[in-house]
């Protein structure tokens, strides 16, 4: 049931402990049993239903196209598991990729959080030592095909069918990769439903976490067959980190518990950017929230101890993130509660070696050794801070911490899923359990245990944070299924709790609590101490104690302290810290709370478990199912409605973006496959040494389908250079081609439409702006004459550059490419992709870069690459400033205009 004995060390000592069996009691044990039984067998139905719903639900993108992989940076991660699969683990954490990022390459190794190719490449390596084989379902699997064509003919969806035989065979790399997602959607909507257990104590609330994780829209946005993203198997170590975390904190003994937290995170880390920032920051943050609770105690302390310890130590054998998490102030937070975790682990330790030293010589103790420990923090961050030693925010980071919805970076500032998530995005990804969030708080203020708070801080730290970035609407989801399946499992618990107080389970038993008479201030070491002073005291009492008057009982009761029982989560009664302040608060109050009325409540509640009690509780549970089933209350078209929604999403996000379906006004369906094809051309028809100039949204698919070098790609690690491209392709036709020619052989635009490339140029000028000033002039930081009138018409910079010509060549009259500079050789079916060959390239360039000892990278104390330009292009990388931002350590950068500007914004000056 909800809550069934979250605070099962209270209950220990409170009452009897046994009680003789009944006869009535023996004679519905068997029944009790079988009702268990039966309960237990339709849980584990539901659970492999909610399971396969998470898989199936992700499978529409390969049903309809396929084993693809989709969008751009799904086929850098498939690029780089293709290599790790060929070369292995060392080669590559070496691996410096000079087919990306032209001439100047980029460390692909040190740059890349490497958890998901890993686990796709284990994956693989696994299935190959497993021979192929097929063999009958077992029968005791069969007979649950009526089962399951009975929920299908309910209408249900996502019903698994049973199969005749059960076969495995061999996959490819490219076919786990794609596979991955709808895997780990379940792996996610698993560790979602044990956490929300954890948190509530509840096998009900648990199952419906199960099911609506594996379907919410929010999850399913980085998760759908092909989507090899990052977040895809992190969403999954994020569930499973937490679940560890808090069940290692559940009570003093649990805290071994923390060995797997900490390896949990070391993997969450390993496998998603935001894993050594969210995650580690997210245990720490609750770590530091119990001691503010008083609920520190040497459990806590080794659990976090090992949890820090441990997923550190894994997390650093990364190389992107090596250091960080004890230089980077974005992860030293947790550090630092770790320190201090250690130095209250001392004092404890101390008190305990010390059993003269009252409370208040506790306190103060406990004082000076907190200062001490500052006074040290403060002399060597004075010390260090001169030296370099600690890493700035990055410019992402900083965003989330700000009102406004731009970065001062424009290339940050261009990526959609980088701005703010409004109200529609929540209700759209969120749906119906963003309804009953509130619902599950409430209910779980019954039950205030370690992962409580937790649930408090997880939801305010989502909330506040996906505000700032709408990708991050996706750490809403699993804290929106918990706090919605608490509510669902509440409820589920009281209709099924009155069926088992019938058969026989033992009810509420009003707790025995003693009391003695004392001063609240003084320190006690447990309940066991209380109730042997309470028994002697009940052995001296004479027969004129017994006779006192009545307004002599009300002055005894007013200074009577109650001997609170420890709760699960408590050790001990520590004193001279939160948890004496809250004793003595609790007797305070208990004092005000007049026994009669904590007696008629105590009886109420026996009552209502009580088998008379329980009889009208079971007949409203029926009435509410008889209801729900046969009137189709409200709650059945919404959860309806819910699913429909999140079906609908699961479709629209099937689209692997290189591939797409279209209907006709006719209803016929169509398959628009331009931009796959458009790159399978250039790898059938194009040298193997061929560089492809365009955009650097598409440079992970240039490398990762068309097999051929590009010149930058989805990551954003070099400014500079992104810079340089978008100066490019937004300069005249000649200016660009004198530069092109010493980089690049073929030029490739996204045109047609829609969010083609002449949609997305006004950035591409911006950006380029930010490091040329001379490219819009710093009179103009948002590049204004860079785009369109009103009219839809080109304003004078556009129509003249090279991007606006090669989109409209003969698309528009008037509108075309010299052929000196520029021929075209290839225009997919459907006009979506247009490839020109660049004219009289410069081999001397082209030798250049490809010499071995012109190849500069890896700058010192850092993996940004300065890299080199060939000698042609030295005037042209003159002009550039090094953009002031943190990401690529250009530490002597200047601010842009743009940035300057941005941040007048922010101060609310607008004068220019």
């Amino acid at each position: 049931s909800f809550g069934s004995n979250p605070r099962g060390r209270a209950a220990g000592r409170a009452g009897p402990c046994a009680h003789p069996m009944s006869a009535a009691s023996a004679a519905l044990f068997l029944p009790r049993q079988l009702f268990k039984l039966g309960l237990i067998f339709v849980q584990l139905l539901v659970l492999v239903w909610f399971l396969y719903a998470a898989y199936d639900i992700r499978l529409y993108p390969i049903k309809e196209f396929g084993m693809i992989i989709h969008e751009f940076d799904p086929w850098f991660n498939y690029r780089a598991t293709e290599y790790l699969a060929e070369h292995g683990l060392d080669k590559f954490f070496k691996w410096y990729d000079y087919d990306s990022w032209y001439p100047i390459g980029r460390p692909v190794g040190t740059t890349i959080y490497p958890g998901m190719q890993m686990t796709a490449v284990a994956i693989w390596e696994t299935m190959k030592k497993i021979p192929e084989f097929s063999f009958p379902t077992p029968a005791p699997l069969l007979m649950l095909r009526p089962v399951a064509s009975f929920a299908q003919k309910l209408g249900l969806m996502y019903v698994p069918s049973v199969p005749t035989t059960i076969t495995f065979a061999q996959m490819s790399v490219n076919d786990i990769c794609c596979m991955i997602p709808p895997w780990f959607g379940s792996i996610a909507s698993l560790f979602t439903g044990l956490l929300t257990y954890e948190i509530s104590r509840s096998v009900n609330a648990g199952l419906m976490a199960v099911g609506i994780m594996s379907v919410i829209p929010a999850h399913l946005m980085r998760s759908v067959g092909g989507e090899f993203d990052n977040e895809a198997v992190a969403m999954a170590a994020i569930c499973s980190t937490f679940w560890l975390w808090l069940r290692s904190v559940r009570n003093p003994g649990s805290w071994p518990w923390g060995v797997l937290a900490g390896a949990s995170y070391a993997y969450a880390a390993a496998a998603w950017g935001g894993g050594p920032i969210f995650v580690l920051n997210m245990v720490g943050v609750h770590a530091l929230m119990l001691v503010g609770l008083g609920r520190f105690n040497s459990g806590v302390h080794k659990a976090y101890t090992l949890f820090w310890v441990l997923g550190t130590a894994g997390a650093m054998q990364i190389p992107v993130i090596g250091m960080q998490p004890v230089r980077s102030l974005e992860q030293m937070g947790p550090m630092l509660v770790c320190i201090g975790y250690q130095v209250l682990a001392f004092c404890d330790s101390v008190r305990r070696r010390s059993p003269k030293m009252d409370t208040s010589a506790f306190i103060m103790f406990r004082i000076r050794a907190m200062a001490f420990l500052i006074f040290g923090l403060v002399v060597i961050a004075f010390v260090l801070y001169p030296t370099g030693y600690f890493g700035p925010l990055s410019s992402r980071i900083r965003g989330l911490f700000v009102k406004h919805t731009k970065t001062g970076n424009p290339l940050v500032d261009s990526v959609a899923e980088h701005q703010p998530a409004n109200p529609s995005m929540y209700g759209a990804y969120l749906h119906l359990p963003l309804n009953f969030v509130l619902h599950g708080g409430l209910v779980s203020l019954w039950n205030r245990n370690n992962g409580f708070y937790f649930l408090m801080l997880y939801g305010f730290i989502a909330e506040h944070f996906s505000g700032k970035m709408s990708r991050l609407v996706l750490i809403c989801g699993p804290i929106v299924s918990v706090s919605c399946a608490i509510w669902c499992g509440f409820l589920l618990d009281h209709i099924i709790q009155p069926f088992l107080l019938l058969l026989g389970k033992e009810g509420y038993k009003a707790p025995d609590t003693s009391t003695t008479n004392g001063d609240t201030g003084g320190s006690t070491n447990g309940s066991s101490k209380g109730k042997d002073n309470g028994s002697k005291g009940k052995d001296k009492a004479s027969a004129k104690d017994k006779g006192k008057n009545a307004k002599e009982g009300k002055k005894a009761d007013k200074k009577k302290e109650v001997e609170r029982p420890l709760m699960e989560w408590e050790e001990e009664d520590r004193p001279g810290g939160v948890m004496h302040i809250k004793k003595i608060m609790n007797n305070t109050a208990a004092r005000g709370w007049p026994s009669s009325t904590q007696k008629a409540y105590q009886s109420a509640r026996e009552y209502l478990d009580s088998p008379i009690g329980a009889v009208p509780r079971a007949v409203l549970s029926v009435a509410v199912i008889w209801y729900v089933v046969t009137m189709r209350a409200s709650v059945v078209p919404k959860i309806v409605e819910f699913v429909k929604h999140a079906d609908q999403v699961a479709h629209s996000l099937s689209d692997p973006q290189v591939v797409y379906s279209v209907t006709d006004r006719q209803g016929n369906y169509h398959l628009i496959d331009d931009y796959y094809q458009g790159y399978k051309w250039i790898d059938e028809n194009t040298p193997k040494d061929a560089r492809v100039m365009a955009w650097w949204d598409y440079g992970y698919q240039i490398t990762g389908i068309a097999r051929r070098t590009s010149i930058a790609d989805g990551n954003t690690w070099n400014h500079e250079h992104i810079a340089t491209l978008g100066r490019t392709l937004t300069s005249p036709e000649k200016k660009a081609w004198n530069a092109i020619r010493h980089l690049a052989d073929y030029l490739l635009v996204w045109a047609g439409g829609g969010g083609d490339d002449l949609a997305k140029s006004p950035h591409l000028a911006r950006i380029g702006n930010s490091v040329f000033p001379d490219h819009c002039g710093d009179e103009d930081p948002r590049c204004n004459k860079f785009g369109f009138h009103a009219d839809r018409s080109p304003t004078p910079m556009m129509a003249k550059s090279l991007l606006y010509k090669a989109v409209m060549h003969n698309m528009k009259e008037g509108v075309k490419l010299d052929r000196r500079y520029f021929q075209e050789v290839h225009t997919t079916k459907h006009g979506k992709m247009r490839i020109y060959k660049v004219m009289n390239i410069s081999q001397e360039s082209k030798d250049w870069i490809a010499d071995p000892k012109n190849r500069v990278c890896d700058a010192p104390g850092s993996w940004y690459c300065v890299g080199q330009y060939p000698p042609a292009l030295d005037k042209l990388i003159a002009k550039r400033k090094s953009f002031a931002q943190v990401e690529d350590f250009n530490k002597g950068g200047q601010k842009s205009a743009y940035t300057k500007l941005i941040e007048k914004e922010r101060a609310g000056r607008n004068d220019l």
